[in-house]
């Protein structure tokens, strides 16, 4: 197969896809980034090192791979369409260093990670529909390299950086910052991909702040879920009706929010993630409802 002449002309890579047979697939979000001036900015914000080991979720036809193999120690990427790693085992399949995972990002990097080193960095231009999930993946498993950088929806990197208050605030929004410092690194608008996305994109930088932890992250992630169960409802009635109540009587569950000075007749939207973290503790060391 010849290879891609130019990631950066729209034209050209129309015609390579075209020439090869290959079919955007709508379903994995597939949205190529032809702007140089952002591909420069991603791998400025990763910053990767001669012997740094790198993820990169979703390289599609390599417009950041082609850089990142020649300056990684090791570069191992993820992806689901089969047409694309055919065309990555092509063109980069004889670099010694480097690697290809097949399969969804979400299930196939636990075989491939989990009980192995962790990467010194991910990056990813990740595919819209599953941004939230490869994510939460990472930080649910506390998978978490010293830098991830991602391309996501403007929306979602509202939320992953939205504080408490604000309409982007989210259950979704604590578990990132729970492991990580969140920084918004700008916008690409939909001229930066092919083809062009119907919204704005934005590059988000996470890195580990090591803040939390004695707090048992299981039982985090169950309380910040049953404050957002119902974004409507005050917190007294998401915590005494969720998952919480099983194990903890409505006595100590009071107490968890005194002891962490959350009001029971607030909402959870209002609630940042260290007095989560102090309610949470509290319940570490209190007694379980008997079963």
């Amino acid at each position: 197969m010849e290879l891609l002449k130019s990631y950066d002309s729209v034209n050209e890579l129309k015609k390579f896809l075209d020439e090869n047979g290959f079919a955007m697939r709508k379903r994995f979000g597939q949205n190529f980034l032809v702007s140089p001036g952002g591909r420069k900015k991603i791998l400025d914000i990763l910053d990767v090192r001669e012997n740094s080991y790198v993820w990169e979720v979703g390289p599609g036809l390599g417009a950041l791979t082609h850089e990142l193999v020649k300056t990684t120690g090791k570069l191992t990427v993820f992806e689901i369409d089969r047409g694309f790693i055919h065309y990555l085992d092509e063109a980069f399949g004889a670099y010694p260093h480097f690697s290809i995972v097949e399969g969804d990002a979400v299930k196939s990097w636990k075989k491939e990670g989990l009980d192995k080193k962790v990467p010194d960095r991910i990056v990813g231009n990740l595919p819209y529909n599953a941004a939230s999930a490869i994510i939460a993946s990472y930080i649910e498993h506390n998978f978490i390299p010293e830098k991830m950088v991602f391309t996501v929806q403007k929306e979602m990197g509202e939320r992953v950086s939205a504080v408490p208050g604000s309409k982007n605030y989210s259950s979704f929004s604590m578990l990132c910052q729970f492991r990580c410092s969140v920084k918004d690194c700008g916008d690409l608008k939909p001229g930066a991909f092919y083809p062009q996305p119907e919204i704005t994109s934005r590059i988000i930088k996470l890195v580990p702040h090591g803040r939390y932890p004695e707090a048992d992250q299981k039982l985090f992630f169950t309380f910040i879920s049953d404050l957002f169960t119902s974004r409507r409802k005050k917190i007294r009635n998401n915590l005494l009706k969720g998952r919480l109540s099983g194990s903890y009587s409505r006595e100590t569950i009071f107490s968890a929010m005194e002891y962490a000075g959350i009001d029971p007749e607030d909402r959870g939207e209002n609630i940042d993630v260290e007095r989560a973290v102090k309610a949470v503790l509290f319940l570490q060391k209190a007694e379980h409802v008997c079963c």
